[in-house]
């Protein structure tokens, strides 16, 4: 039997090398031995995703290459502000470039890992926010970091609720879809009395499907009040904190060859429409969540 290598004893040019193999184990001990030698291999991640960057298409299509997860993953547990521009950008990729690299780590993690890496500042999240270009699933994750932030105080509430309340204007207004329904339930979370009016009224234009976020939603969080919905966030934004790196990744389906996959709605309530049953692409795969229990 070969000998295991401690964390210490692997370099930073073997650590990345078997991070990049997806062969359907969890990396743990490589996972180990990257957070040993976080300065060294902080810039090595970046330039991974960098990497994504300069050519999306061919590292959605390759199969065996699982490296830039990984990379997500670890420089949002790392709270790394130097990879913030490049997951910003890699964020803003057009149609489902995002979702074909990342799968449903783009609902699940990413908006938490934008609010670690932001270093105090939303601004460039917002931008992916206001992006029409971009995917709607990142951009409803960028509007759930900011909500993240309230709790963080990094924003306050009041500019939170004004942001992504502006957001539901008509003036603004596009063709009413799931950006819109996130968007909605960002708002929620923050017990929005002060937006009422203009929530119900985005309701009576259609803007908002009931069936992802209903309207008497907004009134049980008014009925359990703003300290109490905060507190909510909060223990949810705690649940998906990353601190624990391997409770957030090891027990993902692909990592875990005793049982199938199953779907899973990602936090925000709907998978992505015509995505949900999609295992071609293995990353889309490997970020396919069996439920919110995790293993530890």
């Amino acid at each position: 039997m070969p000998e295991v290598q401690s964390p210490g004893q692997l370099s930073i040019d073997e650590i990345l090398e078997s991070l990049a193999v997806f062969d359907g184990k969890y990396k743990r001990a490589e996972v180990d031995a990257a957070i040993a030698n976080r300065e060294e291999i902080t810039p090595k991640l970046i330039e991974v995703l960098e990497g994504v960057l300069a050519n999306p298409e061919k590292i959605a299509e390759d199969e065996t290459y699982i490296g830039h997860v990984y990379a997500l993953m670890l420089l949002g547990h790392f709270r790394e502000p130097r990879a913030h521009r490049t997951l910003i950008a890699l964020s803003r990729l057009g149609g489902d470039l995002p979702y074909r690299l990342f799968g449903d780590s783009i609902t699940e993690d990413l908006a938490i890992i934008l609010l670690r890496t932001c270093n105090g500042s939303i601004e460039a999240i917002k931008g992916l926010v206001q992006d029409k270009g971009a995917d709607d699933y990142c951009r409803g994750a960028g509007a759930r970091a900011i909500t993240y932030g309230v709790i963080e105080g990094i924003v306050p509430r009041e500019e939170a609720l004004s942001f992504l309340g502006g957001l539901l204007e008509a003036s603004d207004a596009e063709v009413p879809g799931v950006f819109y329904d996130m968007i909605a339930s960002c708002l929620q979370r923050l017990c929005p009395e002060e937006l009422m009016d203009k929530i119900e009224a985005a309701y009576a234009e259609g803007l908002i499907d009931p069936g992802y976020i209903d309207l008497e939603d907004f009134r049980q969080a008014l009925s359990r009040g703003k300290e109490k919905c905060l507190l909510d966030l909060r223990a949810e934004m705690e649940e998906r904190s990353l601190d624990d790196i391997h409770g957030s990744m090891s027990w993902w389906a692909c990592f875990d060859e005793r049982d199938e996959p199953v779907e899973v709605r990602p936090v925000e309530g709907k998978v992505p429409k015509g995505k949900s049953k999609r295992v071609k692409s293995k990353i889309a795969a490997a970020s396919r969540k069996k439920n919110r229990k995790k293993k530890r």
